[in-house]
């Protein structure tokens, strides 16, 4: 997989959106402690590759974000062990 370069912090914002397996934006914000206007400029740039979706408005209170196809793909490259389930 070809992969251009992702800055840190929009990584960090995918992997949390993973983790949780979808986030609200506000609940995302103050998770991840990122001002709602940097988080939104993140947001912006993550949609814009295709690697999440977006559920409601933009910035809007009921926003819920989640991984694209494409952002799980990308994931399962970046970090192999985080979509790991154990079963017993």
């Amino acid at each position: 997989m070809h992969v251009q370069q992702l800055p840190l912090d929009y990584a960090m914002v995918l992997q949390q959106i993973n983790e949780d397996d979808g986030d609200g934006f506000d609940d995302l914000a103050e998770n991840m402690r990122l001002e709602r206007s940097r988080l939104a400029h993140i947001i912006r740039a993550l949609h814009h590759k295709g690697l999440i979706r977006l559920e409601g408005g933009m910035g809007g209170r009921d926003m819920w974000l989640s991984l694209s196809a494409k952002g799980r793909r990308l994931m399962t490259y970046l970090w192999p062990e985080s979509n790991l389930h154990l079963s017993y």
